[in-house]
């Protein structure tokens, strides 16, 4: 496919060689010993309804190779984000079950299933709750019985189609054999509702919107009473802790009990939302055969056809027996921004990362201090979070540090957090950190985020990890106005070289700003003066470095 995203051709998405960069987690494609080619033609069986258990009708479409008296192994694609989407060349974030073109003919058979609930399928919408997992499993049943299955199933698709997979992958279905999630939180709580313990509410709002605009004005679901539940639960904060709802849905709690082959991925990009799901998940499986990449963000992003030719490398092995060499070399890739290059790793978090702390100081008075090795000085550095202020709604004002000019690469691979040291006139405040990359000309880049409400600032010791704090987030336990507390603030990992010249930027702020991903987040309209304690005994930012 080549490196260079701009290469893609929007027109060319849905065919079956799909013009979307990246295909591959790697510079150059690797040896393929076996793969399926692209011989079969396609016969669609449309508007099915598939009967469940307890009588409730699902709407799909099958998708299968024209070969009477052939079997193939099939791939579920299921979703709420309905069916006859799927099959379309629109450009919105919910066409992602997958490129039938690319699938169907090298021998797979694709089923897109619209989720209980939504557009033609029958029954009340459980988002993800047991109901609806009961589904994936008498779905995946159904799929393997079928004449023209060879009992064999997958799951395709990304975002809700891959937490599809890891929450039926739970429940260990028999003909369920291998999956391939991209793009899939694992803890509902802490990657998407409640990053942090801060709602974040515009994601909510982006996502009920799609969501509307799918199913309330069609007039085909006949029940819109789960859906509207789950938007009343997200934008009504009516589960603001965590707790057993939360787990209900998520994979996380119960991911240690899937036990066939995974292969996790993401993008950088994403770490407002499914890229901690990527290292939560590789390390809370237990004992399987695992692979995992993290990429540049895809090009064109939707329709979702990324990573299709490493994806059928993953299912002719572990679907059709084809010695594709999947499993060969390390079982990590991750693409080093800054580099635009590929590497592999054969652990996460890198067990030769050094943790280095750059602690925030400099000269006193102002918004911007510095980031250094040598922590100086005790200092503090105060703003004022004002929502009355129009600056509130860009995210200021925020403290800015950065490094001295690199005088050599500097990669940072791995967790981050922040000790953040601080102090605030109110009983509750936000806290957001981000991290950029600040070329010598000022220009910068988003390299990833980390955030935390105040009020959950306590700490499960036995669950942290070095870089990687653990809040339970089970209750809100207010601030002492102007006494000092310690903050440990989870950022999600990134992976970057800063190249000779850039700097380390880090911004802190109690707002959200309008203008990037942080304004998803739903932070305090309350006024405080926040003072940030600097020095060697006080705020630092724990980095993982790679050696170079």
């Amino acid at each position: 496919m080549g490196a260079n995203p701009q290469n893609s051709d929007p027109d060319r998405v849905r065919h079956i060689h799909p013009a979307v960069w990246p295909q591959w987690p790697f510079d150059e494609p690797p040896k393929v010993n076996e793969q399926s080619e692209p011989i079969y033609n396609i016969q669609a069986d449309t508007n099915l309804r598939i009967p469940m258990l307890d009588g409730v009708r699902l709407a799909a479409d099958v998708y299968r190779p024209r070969a009477a008296g052939q079997k193939f192994p099939a791939l579920l694609a299921i979703s709420p984000y309905t069916k006859d989407l799927q099959i379309t060349d629109v450009p919105i974030g919910q066409n992602e079950a997958g490129i039938t073109e690319f699938w169907v003919p090298r021998g797979y058979v694709h089923i897109v299933v619209d989720s209980r609930g939504t557009n033609d399928s029958e029954g009340k919408f459980d988002n993800r709750g047991p109901i609806e997992q009961q589904d994936f499993i008498e779905l995946i049943d159904w799929a393997a019985s079928q004449p023209w299955c060879n009992g064999s199933v997958g799951m395709v698709g990304c975002s809700y189609f891959s937490l599809v997979m890891l929450l039926a992958a739970i429940h260990q279905p028999g003909p369920l054999k291998a999956i391939f999630p991209y793009d899939a939180w694992t803890d509902k709580y802490r990657h998407l509702y409640y990053p942090g313990g801060i709602p974040q509410t515009g994601y909510m709002w982006m996502w009920f919107s799609a969501m509307s605009n799918l199913h309330f004005a069609s007039g085909r679901a006949k029940d819109l009473s789960g859906l509207q539940e789950m938007m009343r639960e997200g934008l009504g904060f009516e589960y603001p802790f965590d707790g057993e709802h939360h787990w209900t849905v998520s994979p996380q709690p119960h991911i240690d009990k899937i036990n066939i082959p995974t292969y996790f991925g993401s993008d950088w990009s994403f770490y407002w939302d499914h890229l901690p799901g990527v290292f939560a998940g590789w390390e809370g499986v237990s004992d399987i055969p695992k692979r995992m990449l993290v990429g540049p963000k895809p090009h064109p992003w939707r329709p979702f056809a990324a990573y299709h030719r490493e994806a059928l490398r993953w299912y002719d092995h572990w679907l059709k027996g084809m010695d594709t060499g999947v499993m060969d070399g390390p079982p990590i890739q991750l693409y080093i921004q800054g580099e635009d290059r590929w590497r592999g790793e054969t652990e996460w978090p890198p067990a030769r990362a050094e943790w280095k702390k750059l602690f925030l100081g400099g000269a006193s008075g102002g918004l911007e201090g510095s980031l250094s090795e040598n922590g100086g000085a005790t200092g503090e550095r105060t703003y004022v979070n004002d929502p009355m202020n129009r600056e509130w709604r860009y995210g200021n004002p925020r403290l800015v540090y950065r490094t001295e000019p690199m005088s050599s690469q500097m990669e940072l691979t791995g967790p981050l957090s922040m000790h953040l040291v601080a102090r605030s006139s109110v009983e509750d405040t936000d806290w957001i950190v981000t991290l950029l990359d600040e070329s010598p000309g000022g220009e910068t880049r988003i390299l990833t985020r980390g955030c935390l409400r105040a009020s959950h600032r306590e700490l499960d010791e036995e669950k942290t990890r070095l870089g990687r704090p653990w809040h339970p987030h089970t209750r809100s336990v207010p601030l002492k106005p102007h006494q000092e507390e310690v903050f440990e603030i989870e950022i999600v990992p990134t992976s970057n070289l800063f190249q000779p010249g850039h700097r380390v930027r880090l911004e802190i702020s109690s707002c959200a700003s309008a203008v990037d991903r942080v304004a998803y987040l739903d932070t305090l309209p309350i006024k405080a003066e926040n003072t940030v304690i600097e020095g060697g005994t006080g705020s630092y930012l724990l980095a993982s470095v790679i050696p170079r």
